[in-house]
């Protein structure tokens, strides 16, 4: 969606799921889309293109992961990626763009990312890197890295100050100043126009969605005394908004966190209880929690209602808490990859 947003047609693209298939599929049509494991692929199946995008798994770099880096079952998905690319010869593609958590950045002590810059370099690609959060575009808090990769002499060696690069990637940079650098210049960021209450699927209160007695008690207890005052300031108010909770692992046991500054937390695929985001309406002497929907991970992905979810529940949460926000990819491609060549692009 962002890719054709930018000007972009997209011509392959790939993923391992089925559900992600079936709601590419219906939304964007299937003759493009190859189903099955990167590992599976050959250069040869790949048309000319002149951008590839890759978001690859982020299990073993992030912070909240095993640490195991490019090295892990998953995160290792990268090379396969790069095993692509150097197989295209001559037609490799004069862009990448590759998409990851913040973790990536001080995984193996920077290693991992450095082995990535390194790799793309020997495929005649100058990089630049971009840390940016959804939170300046969607009310939703989804700090991510990106690497962009151009052929050829374009951009500088060293980074400017600017809001797409804070301190810890100009450090980066900086640190690993032997590579191959191409920093363009950026402008600033856009400023979000919108709240989490602006996004929420209003439901009444009499709604099977909302939890029962029993299991809101249950989470309450789960709510450390501070949350719990600033439910309470939510209950007090003479209009109903609206709050995310997480449940997270803490050294006290299971806690139940709210986040109420108009942002929701960072969306996630619903494996395990602390990656579970639920939605609580409070005001008028009375508050309510219920799962988040579908459409409203979605809506925080910068996703339209007219982008149609025919799988089930979990599988389309999982589709999103996996995907990118869309806002935030169509800004990268219009001012970190500008050019006039024809807009041919994969995606993995």
């Amino acid at each position: 969606m962002a890719l054709e947003r930018a000007g972009w047609k997209v011509v392959f693209a790939n993923d391992i799921s089925p559900a992600k298939y079936e709601m590419y599929r219906a939304n964007f049509g299937s003759n493009e889309f190859s189903l099955g494991d990167i590992r599976h692929l050959k250069p040869q199946d790949i048309p000319d293109v002149s951008l590839a995008t890759a978001s690859f798994p982020c299990i073993d770099v992030s912070l909240a992961g095993n640490r195991k880096g490019l090295k892990g079952k998953h995160s290792s998905a990268y090379w396969e990626f790069h095993r692509l690319m150097e197989g295209m010869g001559k037609r490799r593609p004069r862009n990448v763009l590759l998409e990851n958590v913040v973790g990536l950045l001080s995984s193996d002590n920077g290693g991992d990312l450095r082995q990535i810059v390194l790799s793309l370099n020997t495929l005649g690609y100058r990089c630049d890197l971009l840390l940016l959060d959804a939170a300046d575009f969607v009310p939703q808090s989804r700090p991510r890295l990106f690497v962009v990769g151009r052929q050829g002499s374009w951009g500088s060696g060293r980074p400017p100050c600017d809001e797409a690069r804070p301190p810890q990637v100009t450090r980066f940079i900086k640190q690993n100043s032997d590579l191959q650098w191409g920093i363009s210049e950026l402008p600033s960021l856009p400023r979000r126009r919108t709240r989490l209450e602006d996004l929420v699927e209003r439901m009444d209160a009499a709604d099977p969605s909302w939890w029962d007695k029993m299991r809101k008690m249950h989470l309450f207890r789960q709510i450390s005394p501070r949350h719990k005052d600033l439910l309470r300031t939510l209950v007090a108010g003479d209009t109903f908004s609206y709050a995310t909770v997480y449940k997270r692992v803490r050294p006290q046991g299971c806690r139940a966190e709210i986040r109420a500054d108009g942002v929701a937390g960072c969306l996630r695929t619903p494996v395990g209880g602390s990656s579970k985001q639920f939605l609580i309406e409070a005001g008028r002497g009375e508050w309510r929690i219920r799962n988040m929907t579908a459409r409203e991970y979605a809506r925080l992905q910068g996703v339209p209602d007219s982008f149609t979810i025919n799988v089930p529940y979990t599988k389309a949460l999982h589709g999103f808490g996996d995907a990118v926000c869309v806002p935030v990819i169509e800004w990268v491609l219009n001012n970190g990859i500008p050019g006039t060549w024809s807009r041919a692009a994969l995606a993995v």
